[in-house]
């Protein structure tokens, strides 16, 4: 496989004729940040349409080892491709090649005026209305894939899954802490025999980009993109919920002397979900997910670097009692955690 970045992937482009010679000297190509697996590169084309380049790796980049087959970009293409059908126009980025030899496909680029909106909520910005939305957009997902036998057939294996998420998250956790080791290997086999829907695995806010501005009849808002694939797969929709709400809660804690804003935020996305998907398993199910993604981010392979040492206590705390006795309602977990963040903030 030949590795590309961005002092050769211009070469590349033209060696491989997805770039002419003389559109290939006035191009440039930018690594943009993210997340800890692939190497993402924006071609940027004077005069022409900007695209983006994903290239996977076998050696993902973190503190502790952790591995993952290249092939995994294929799968990441395959769900691209489905959420194209299932969603509306512009919800994805639309595909444009692929090289099978180099792990690697393009798909047209976002506005660079985009935002993350990982950044805009650890900067404090607490919008209902987007949590709304991610709600009805995900019980879209779930719903409109529920019992597609074609996608289990060629969704079903998770190995990567299991290679990205199950191993290095609820594995790796329970490994050290020999009191959650049941629990967790409980919801690991409980989520492998699930197979109800697409699942996509990484819905978080660091894969979900606001682009101004989208008129709307009660004013301008962003468009929502979702990026991000490669943990797609037909099983578990609880995963996909319980993996959210742990980056929304986790940033409630970060913003704990606002949590009644953020908590509007998660309960926006919750009542807009439900309102819109049935669960095919008990709450208590998600709020297992919930509470195994909230500790791995303190204590699994791959960390969010905003909390205090006194917040990641925190979480361990209230993650080991909702693992050892789950509430039995979603809502129940929510109250939970603003009681404990008011206990502790007298703000």
């Amino acid at each position: 496989m030949l590795e590309l970045g961005p002092d050769n992937l211009i070469d590349y482009l033209r060696d491989t004729g997805r770039l002419s010679a003389a559109v290939a000297a006035r191009s440039s190509a930018e690594v943009l940040s993210g997340g800890v697996s692939n190497v993402v590169m924006r071609v940027t084309v004077p005069g022409g349409e900007d695209f983006v380049v994903k290239q996977s790796r076998a050696q993902l980049r973190t503190q502790a080892a952790w591995f993952s087959q290249p092939e995994r970009i294929w799968r990441e293409r395959d769900v691209l491709e489905v959420l194209s059908r299932v969603t509306p126009l512009g919800l994805v980025p639309k595909l444009l090649f692929e090289d099978r030899d180099n792990f690697l496909f393009a798909m047209e680029a976002i506005s660079s005026e985009h935002l993350v909106w990982k950044s805009s909520l650890l900067n404090g910005e607490a919008d209902a209305s987007i949590g709304r939305r991610l709600g009805e957009t995900l019980a879209m997902i779930h719903a409109r894939t529920t019992g597609d036998s074609d996608l289990r057939e060629r969704l079903g294996d998770r190995t990567i899954f299991d290679e990205l998420r199950l191993d290095p998250f609820y594995g790796f956790v329970a490994e050290r802490q020999p009191e959650l080791r049941a629990a967790l290997q409980r919801l690991i086999d409980e989520t492998l025999a699930t197979t109800s829907c697409l699942v996509l695995g990484d819905f978080s806010p660091k894969n979900i980009l606001l682009v101004p501005s989208e008129s709307s009849s009660d004013g301008e808002r962003p468009r929502l993109v979702l990026v991000d694939f490669e943990t797609g797969h037909f099983g578990d929709p609880a995963f996909d919920l319980g993996f959210y709400l742990s980056h929304l809660l986790l940033k409630t804690i970060k913003h704990a002397r606002r949590s009644d804003e953020f908590l509007e935020v998660v309960r926006a996305f919750w009542s807009a979900y439900r309102g819109a998907c049935s669960m095919p398993s008990g709450e208590h199910h998600t709020v297992s997910h919930l509470a195994a993604c909230m500790l791995a981010r303190v204590d699994g392979k791959s960390t969010v670097d905003y909390l205090t040492s006194e917040a990641q206590a925190f979480v361990r705390e209230v993650t080991r009692n909702w693992l050892l006795s789950p509430p039995a309602k979603v809502d129940a977990a929510f109250s939970d955690l603003q009681r404990r963040l008011n206990a502790v903030c007298s703000c």
